[in-house]
């Protein structure tokens, strides 16, 4: 491990030097680094250090090959995690690396088990908050969509956005990602991500226009008001939106707008339990038909060996008529007991 370290470190510092010998060898590297020993994570946490070297000397060659960085967020080990989430941060802050796409990534660290690794997230975060161009409003949607297909626990997911949402401050920012979170509705394929998403909805302020985005797009999330979790996210919505509304035009969509919330989870529900029922009945009748299958074949199998018995020989009888000549008659048991009885039956009758 020793010698494969110091081979490690000293490719490193050559490719520092000559950006033709670093595009030649950065494949080496990574392979290096994928194929590192479980237990030696010294290697591991030195080629990432060493990659944040390359990163800031060659960029554009380093760029192709910035998920393999990211993905080393999800180590094993606590200090290649530690090393990898450090040298992000100083890239990201640098303008060294684009953010964008693996952001979902440093995301999960926010819930890591280690303390420094969590810290180092929000770090970040709170630095990429300070930004003008407001990094976090336009990393959401993608941080939102990414988490969501993850089979992550509904608490974990909900720390996290509950942190970067509070990072949401101007009306219209608040306007502009209700209505790109409401838009993703149709796109989602499971009823949980529908509920991921009506939580971020309920995280964000209420304003006239988020209202009224909500009342325009109902079409669009309507189908999932049946959900528990979900009717409870919009209905919080709605109780946070009548506490600021003060127009009679506002506070008459609201209730309108809680209505057809109210009506629809009704209606979902019954077309769920539906459903159900249905599901449940086509199951009992795959079950029967099994069944009848099974009988049917039983009774086929008992035709088949009936039919491969041998059945018994009958006797024909004999044409008189047609009998040969040298043909010897065929005498029956019934003709000779009849014989024997006629014959003593006259020897009775002589002795008398």
């Amino acid at each position: 491990p020793v010698l494969m370290q110091s081979a490690t470190l000293a490719l490193c510092k050559c490719m520092c030097i000559s950006k033709s010998f670093c595009e030649k060898h950065l494949s080496l590297l990574f392979s290096v680094l994928a194929k590192a020993p479980n237990d030696d994570q010294d290697l591991r946490a030195n080629i990432v250090v060493a990659l944040g070297d390359l990163a800031f000397r060659f960029p554009n060659e380093l760029e192709p090959y910035t998920p393999k960085i990211y993905a080393c967020l999800r180590d094993k080990s606590i200090r290649v995690r530690r090393h990898t989430l450090m040298v992000l941060t100083h890239l990201i802050l640098n303008d060294m690396v684009k953010v964008k796409g693996q952001v979902c990534e440093i995301a999960l660290c926010l819930q890591d088990n280690e303390s420094t690794i969590r810290d180092m997230a929000r770090l970040l975060f709170h630095e990429l908050s300070k930004r003008t161009n407001s990094p976090i409003y336009n990393l959401l949607p993608d941080i939102v969509s990414q988490l969501s297909q993850l089979d992550l626990k509904q608490e974990v997911f909900r720390e996290i956005m509950q942190f970067l949402l509070s990072f949401i401050k101007k009306d219209r920012q608040n306007e502009m990602l209700l209505e790109k979170l409401v838009l993703r509705f149709p796109k989602c394929t499971t009823i949980n991500q529908k509920a991921d998403l009506a939580y971020c909805i309920a995280q964000l302020k209420v304003n006239e226009k988020g209202i009224k985005c909500l009342n325009d797009n109902f079409k669009l999330y309507k189908d999932a008001l049946f959900d528990e979790d979900v009717l409870k996210n919009f209905m919080s919505f709605i109780a946070k939106a009548k506490k600021n509304a003060t127009k009679p035009e506002t506070k008459q969509t609201l209730q309108e707008l809680e209505e057809k919330f109210t009506e629809c989870a009704a209606a979902g529900m019954e077309n769920v339990n539906a459903s159900k029922k249905a599901a449940r009945a086509k199951k009992r009748a795959a079950r029967r038909v099994a069944r009848k299958k099974v009988e049917w074949d039983e009774s086929e199998e008992e035709e088949n060996a009936e039919a491969s018995d041998p059945e018994p020989q009958e006797f024909e009888e004999v044409d008189e008529e047609n009998r040969p000549a040298n043909a010897q008659p065929v005498k029956s048991e019934r003709s000779s007991t009849t014989k024997r009885r006629s014959g003593r039956s006259r020897s009775a009758a002589l002795t008398a």
